[in-house]
């Protein structure tokens, strides 16, 4: 008896294959930063002495100022993933207004943010990839 040999498997795309695992990496980095500010915060006790501990030579005042300015920014994008319901369109709205202004690396951030709001996973998308085996049929 003689086999027929199979057909080789279709070749990957690889821009898709490369964005889903550059969104992977940016993902487990986002995961990495939290548990970094995690260690940050048990080394100082308090919140309000993270700013001496990220800059220990620099000029309390200016670093205090910096801080207080990093906090607003942190309290309003957490009004913004508090309300997922507007936020794509506000970000996107946002990407706009930054690629005019010349600032188009942060609106491509913006953008990203718009296009997987509310937070997901790329790999979300992705199909499962089920063998005959898996559905206890025969090959």
């Amino acid at each position: 008896m003689t086999t027929q040999p199979t057909a080789p498997a279709a070749a990957p795309d690889i821009a898709a294959v490369d964005q889903a695992l550059a969104d992977r990496c940016q993902s487990s980095g986002d995961y990495l930063a939290g548990l970094i500010t995690r260690g940050m915060l048990e080394s100082v006790s308090r919140p309000g002495k993270l700013p001496e501990l990220l800059f220990p030579d620099g000029d309390p005042v200016l670093v205090r100022a910096v801080w207080e300015a990093a906090l607003a920014v942190g309290y309003q994008a957490g009004k913004t993933a508090a309300r997922p319901t507007w936020a794509p369109d506000a970000l996107r709205k946002l990407r706009a207004e930054l690629d005019v202004a010349g600032y188009v690396a942060m609106g491509r951030l913006a953008g990203r943010s718009a296009s997987i709001h509310p937070p997901r996973h790329p790999a979300d998308d992705e199909a499962p990839a089920v063998d005959s085996m898996g559905r206890g049929e025969h090959p």
